[in-house]
């Protein structure tokens, strides 16, 4: 009996803390993600740069003269699929935009994919910038 009682003890105790490291992982991943929202909302590419990692090192990025250009007008996430152990997340977010150059308007779909790296208990992003253009 002792050793039931404590096997129940043990498996609670466990799953305890299992739901506060998946509550930290999506504590961190709201920051994060509200860093880099707010970062392409503001056109302030240099620190949406850092939360990149790219994991295919000939992704492109955008020409930087055309970034100096760009002007987001929305930023709304469509659609979000999170894996099961929760250490991925793919966005599909749709992004409005003009650029000051030429004045014209355009929508984009970016599809991102956020990853969360245990050794340092953050997000990042593996896709490239979105495409603007």
């Amino acid at each position: 009996m002792y050793r039931l009682i404590c096997s129940a003890f043990l498996a609670i105790a466990i799953s305890g803390c299992a739901a506060v490291d998946d509550s930290k992982k999506t504590i961190t991943y709201d920051k994060t993600l509200w860093k880099y929202e707010t970062a392409i909302r503001w056109v302030d590419f240099g620190t949406a740069n850092t939360l990149r990692r790219l994991e295919d090192p000939a992704a492109h990025t955008p020409d930087p003269r055309i970034l100096q250009h760009i002007k987001v007008t929305s930023y709304e996430i469509m659609n979000k699929t999170v894996s099961e152990d929760r250490a991925e997340i793919k966005l599909t977010v749709q992004i409005v935009y003009y650029n000051d150059a030429n004045m014209k308007l355009s929508t984009i779909i970016d599809n991102q994919v956020w990853k969360y790296d245990p050794a340092i208990k953050d997000w990042y992003i593996s896709t490239p910038l979105p495409p603007f253009k």
